[in-house]
């Protein structure tokens, strides 16, 4: 046994090294005979076309097949083919999409290998016009999945039409992108999409690139604000800076200043901006909202140093603001709570002090003074959270408020409605109707 494998494993090492070559070169051969034949009659040799697939794949599994050009470029003019007939079936709506997405980028990287081994002028024109066709295939591939909503599937095709750009302008022919405009609007689907397909770093490239140019898309900006605003609020800004001086008159940039400053907590800035945010667009319900919140934060702030006067302007302010909001958006939940909120805040920082007094006649005044005031406030706050309550009867904080008013009221009956549907919604369930009508 010992002598038999020891002869198999000689005549093995015996193999000259050019018939393995030649054997690469004869699937090359037989593959582009197979296309040959395909190309006669796309729509009944499907055969041959399958045929050449397997071979030339069979080929480049080879050294030598891989460091032939013809093997390379065979490969591409293969597939380019085979998209090209699914392209003609998905015109005529006898199929939907490309039965493989990824053939395009197998097609653009064979082509792509072709190039690099190419020696001869016209080995390097038929790798580029290989390219060229193929990038067709790759942007109407990443154009499907960018109309189906699968944005992160777009990204690699996409970025292979750029690079066959590059490619084909280093070389001189004649580009994908005809103009600058193009080729931004391009770049900036890149970095969306990127970041969407989980890689960062190569889309914010594409938005880097897009913010030397000072490119005229507000989401450039504002996305790498965000990109940037965890790790860095001073380089952030400088994007929305940027973005200013393209567009000063931009909502988009606008809205993003706000959302940091309501993150910051800046409450002056806050003011400014959503002040002009509202002269740029004064049908947005929102803002006033977010405006009316700023001045109660200010209003709490007030009250805890004891300025009752300054509380009782930031309080005047707030509601007004919420108001308007109402009256453009009657049905907008939260400025309905948060108006109930501030009456009952200010009634509890009352019944605070009503517990502080202590059991002299001048106290016993105060509070029957207190009770009094405190009462008014929980009555004006009782109406905003009925109405907050029948257009979400699933919010909690809304159920707690109308409990807690209900209790100070010793109204018992509503105090237990609203401890059972709290109970509910802590139970898990979900609470169909609510007890107040719109």
């Amino acid at each position: 046994m010992k002598l038999t494998f020891a002869l198999v494993f000689g005549v093995l090492l015996a193999i000259p090294f050019d018939l393995i070559a030649q054997d690469a070169s004869r699937l090359i051969r037989q593959a582009s005979r197979e296309l040959n034949r395909y190309n006669l009659d796309p729509m009944n040799n499907q055969e041959n076309l399958n045929e050449a697939k397997n071979l030339i794949a069979e080929a480049l599994s080879t050294d030598e097949g891989r460091a032939e050009f013809r093997a390379w470029q065979t490969q591409g003019e293969i597939h380019n083919a085979s998209l090209t007939y699914q392209l003609t079936l998905i015109q005529l709506e006898q199929q939907e999409r490309f039965s493989d997405p990824n053939e395009a980028m197998i097609a653009s990287r064979a082509f792509r290998n072709a190039l690099d081994l190419a020696e001869r002028r016209h080995e390097s024109r038929d790798a580029l016009d290989g390219l060229t066709e193929a990038a067709g295939h790759l942007g109407i591939i990443g154009n499907f999945y960018i109309t189906s909503a699968e944005y992160a599937q777009s990204f690699l095709p996409l970025k292979e039409v750029y690079e066959i750009h590059n490619i084909l302008v280093a070389n001189e022919r004649d580009p994908i992108f005809e103009d600058e405009e193009e080729l931004n609007n391009h770049l900036y689907i890149l970095g969306i999409t990127g970041l969407q397909a989980g890689q960062r770093q190569e889309a914010e490239g594409f938005l880097s690139m897009l913010y030397e140019k000072r490119f005229d898309e507000p989401r450039v900006y504002t996305t790498l604000f965000e990109l940037y605003v965890d790790e860095d609020e001073e380089k952030a800004l400088a994007f929305l800076e940027a973005g200013k001086e393209v567009d000063a008159e931009n909502i988009d940039i606008l809205y993003a200043e706000i959302n940091f400053y309501i993150r910051k907590q800046d409450f002056q800035q806050l003011q400014e901006k959503l002040t002009l945010a509202i002269e740029k667009d004064p049908e947005n319900h929102s803002l006033y909202n977010v405006l009316g919140n700023v001045f109660m934060s200010l209003m709490t702030e007030a009250m805890e140093e004891g300025d009752s006067a300054l509380a009782e302007e930031y309080f005047a302010t707030s509601r007004n603001y919420l108001e308007q909001a109402i009256e453009i958006e009657p049905n907008f939940f939260e400025p309905y709570y948060t108006i109930g909120s501030m009456y009952f805040n200010r009634g509890a920082v009352i019944t605070q002090r009503m517990n502080e007094l202590g059991m002299s006649r001048e106290d016993q005044r105060k509070y029957e003074e207190y009770n009094k005031q405190a009462n008014e406030y929980f009555d004006k706050a009782l109406p905003f959270f009925q109405k907050s309550e029948s257009l979400e009867p699933n919010d909690v904080t809304t159920l707690i408020a109308l409990r807690e008013v209900y209790a100070r009221m010793q109204d018992f009956d509503m105090v237990q409605e609203f401890a059972e549907r709290l109970s509910k919604l802590e139970a898990g369930e979900e609470i169909e109707s609510s007890y107040f009508k719109k």
